[in-house]
C-alpha cells in the first residue's frame, strides 16, 4: 500500500472518531500498526485509544509537514532550472 493510500486511511479514521466520538478498537490498532511498524495488541482502554488516535494525528501532521518540504524543494529546482535554460537561451540568441 502507498504512503499516500495509508495517509487516506489514517484520514478518515481520525474524521470518523473526531465526528462520532466513537473509537473502534480494531482499526485503530490496525492502522496504528501499519503506520509505525508494530505489531501491539488492541486494548480497550480508553486513555489508550485515544492516545493512539493522537500519535495518528501526529503521524499526519509530520508527514503533510515532510510534503510541504518536499514541494518547496522541488519548485526550487525547477525554478532554478527554468532559470539556467533562460540564460541559454538568452546566450544563444545573441
Amino acid at each position: 500500500m502507498t504512503n499516500l493510500a495509508l495517509r487516506s486511511e489514517v484520514e478518515a479514521l481520525v474524521h470518523e472518531v473526531e465526528k462520532t466520538h466513537r473509537y473502534s478498537m480494531s482499526r485503530i490498532y490496525g492502522l496504528y500498526n501499519r503506520v509505525f511498524g508494530t505489531n501491539e495488541a488492541p486494548q480497550s482502554c480508553a486513555s489508550c485509544l485515544i492516545r493512539k488516535v493522537r500519535e495518528l494525528k501526529n503521524w499526519i501532521a509530520k508527514n503533510s509537514d515532510n510534503e510541504r518540504i518536499a514541494d518547496k524543494e522541488t519548485s526550487a529546482v525547477q525554478s532554478a532550472k527554468t532559470a539556467k535554460t533562460a540564460k541559454k537561451h538568452l546566450k544563444k540568441d545573441k
